[in-house]
């Protein structure tokens, strides 16, 4: 009985901690924990810092001598007898042979590994500021529909009021244009539940494209933040810059990712000159020998030797070496050109766009929202004077709710160019504090 009332609790203490982390992760997600989750659960960066240390490893390896080779050897043995002491030229030997790599051989392949560490980071940094703006695009999408959907229901009412004025008129006056009325106001009812049920639909997609970037708690319910801060921010930041914007696209990960690619060519090519240079080698030797036929003893022998290898048959395969890495050390400064170009047409474009869609929202909350409204207003005057028609207040309303959801948008995306714009920013500082300290 006590194990059953035992049991019983411990399942009600489980079921507390679900409902508990449940509603914890019911709460609505801001971007910025959008962005946290995702930097944090992302595969790729765990297995490209494995890498890195991978290659941090194997630099320090590399410095290290090729082992030495020990040749054991019995020489000089008669025949006839297989007598070990019948000539004074059997022996027993042992060497000792270490090679030493030519030039800075070692030395370069540390190097190496070290500046294929160096392209992991440029990568990781690239990958989180690459998440960080996919992430704040579906975070923004999600958004959008979110509040479009929020505001066509607030209209709603104002439809239904309508319908209700309609109905009510048509019970007092049996004229064909009240009928005419009636039904023109159901149907835009009907066209507004249709369209809700349209951005719920999308705002239902948006948001389980945006689960695919965060851990599993948040497969099943997930709700956007209404956090219009998070699109003020983004807007603000890219007007200005401490620098020139050269430096700052010369910062970018990709862009530092091409110089250390520069940086292992130019020891490709270092370690193909080193092949010019020779190869030494240094075999020490000991034989022992048995003592002569008469008890005479018999000295052991010792003996050293220097090898060196002579690069001469082989300067043609070398200058072909050298050649190619010179050559491809130039092409990856051809690219770094190539790709500094893109990136500041890609900057140059998305700020134009995003400093149009900033003048449109200028445009929408300074004239056009307004006359919208004061559009619907005179409408709805009119109609009630019996001087207007119904088919103007419904127009001029729709008229006001598209504009409301226009002026939505277009802040949405001004806050997507933005998005853009700080990638094309970004910097491995940046890509540091948000991932490797998160």
């Amino acid at each position: 009985m006590f194990q059953l009332k035992t049991t019983a609790l411990r399942a009600c203490a489980a079921l507390s901690l679900l409902a508990l982390a449940s509603s914890a992760y019911a709460e609505p997600l801001t971007l910025a924990q959008a962005v946290e989750q995702a930097i944090k659960q992302d595969a790729w960066l765990a297995s490209n810092s494995k890498q890195q240390q991978a290659s941090m490893a194997l630099s320090q390896g590399a410095t290290a001598l090729p082992d030495p080779k020990i040749t054991l050897g019995l020489l000089n043995m008669p025949t006839d007898t297989f007598d070990f002491e019948q000539e004074a030229m059997t022996q027993m030997s042992v060497q000792v042979t270490q090679m030493f790599p030519a030039g800075d051989t070692l030395k370069i392949n540390s190097n190496q590994y070290r500046v294929k560490a160096k392209q992991a980071q440029w990568q990781r940094a690239n990958r989180i500021a690459l998440v960080e703006k996919d992430v704040t695009r579906l975070w923004l999408t999600s958004y959008y529909y979110q509040r479009a959907l929020a505001i066509v229901e607030q209209s709603k009412p104002l439809f239904e009021q309508l319908n209700d004025a309609v109905v009510s008129n048509y019970r007092s006056s049996y004229g064909s244009a009240r009928q005419q009325d009636l039904v023109r106001a159901e149907l835009e009812l009907s066209k507004l539940d249709q369209r809700l049920i349209e951005l719920a639909q999308a705002r239902d997609n948006a948001v389980n494209q945006l689960k695919q970037y965060l851990p599993e708690q948040f497969s099943t319910q997930l709700t956007i933040a209404n956090q219009q801060s998070a699109l003020d921010a983004l807007v603000i930041v890219p007007e200005q810059m401490s620098q020139s914007l050269t430096t700052c696209l010369t910062n970018h990960p990709l862009v530092k990712l091409l110089d250390a690619r520069s940086d292992s060519a130019q020891l490709d090519q270092l370690l193909a000159e080193q092949k010019y240079k020779p190869q030494w080698g240094v075999t020490l030797g000991y034989g022992y020998r048995g003592d002569a036929p008469n008890g005479n003893d018999r000295a052991d022998l010792a003996s050293l030797a220097v090898s060196v290898s002579l690069p001469i048959f082989s300067s043609v395969r070398q200058d072909a070496e050298v050649s190619a890495a010179r050559l491809q050390a130039e092409a990856l400064l051809s690219d770094k050109e190539l790709l500094l170009n893109e990136l500041k047409a890609r900057y140059q474009a998305l700020m134009s766009n995003w400093m149009q869609l900033k003048n449109r929202e200028n445009l929408y909350q300074s004239k056009l929202l307004p006359q919208y409204h004061a559009s619907s207003e005179a409408a709805l005057n009119a109609y009630t004077r019996n001087d207007g028609r119904f088919v103007d207040i419904v127009q001029a309303r729709i008229a006001e709710l598209n504009a409301q959801v226009e002026l939505l948008g277009i802040q949405v995306e001004q806050s997507k160019q933005a998005a853009e714009l700080h990638y094309l920013l970004a910097s491995q500082s940046e890509a540091h504090l948000k991932g490797e300290q998160l």
